[in-house]
């Protein structure tokens, strides 16, 4: 008998994150899940190197949500596609994503390791990095195919 397991998929609207929805996917073979899509506008908080940047430089938390739903569906599957939930963040997103995690009672995080790159990555270091660290639940981080 499968049993119902809440994932966390954190979305970054990577082709990265995409292939690691893919994979959380595949485990509706075993399990009945509820995924959980996140997005997370990032609020860059770069103070400590006395640079400052608008808060308010982002998208409405609604276009996102729609933006979100729309581009999903078309890595859902159109039979036997399990529940989904969908949320925005606002903030870090290491922070968010394990914040989300406690919230939604999550049972597991299926995490890229790959996504933001270049300056922000040395900046900000790996989030998923960080989610494995503070997460109060397991974490599953999937290196994807580099395309």
């Amino acid at each position: 008998m499968k049993r119902a397991l809440r994932i966390l998929v954190p979305i970054d609207f990577s082709s990265y994150s995409w292939q690691t929805l893919h994979f959380a996917l595949s485990l509706q073979d075993m399990l009945e899940p509820v995924l959980v899509l996140l997005h997370v506008l990032p609020v860059a908080d770069y103070s400590e190197l006395g640079l400052s940047i608008g808060m308010d430089q982002s998208p409405p938390e609604r276009d996102v949500l729609q933006h979100l739903q729309r581009e999903a569906v078309s890595h859902l599957p159109a039979v036997n596609a399990p529940k989904v939930l969908y949320r925005v963040g606002h903030g870090v997103p290491f922070t968010e994503i394990c914040r989300f995690a406690e919230e939604e009672k999550v049972d597991l995080i299926v995490i890229g390791t790959h996504g933001r790159t270049g300056l922000s990555h040395l900046l900000i270091g790996s989030t998923a990095e960080r989610v494995v660290r503070h997460a109060s639940c397991p974490v599953l981080s999937i290196k994807p195919k580099l395309l």
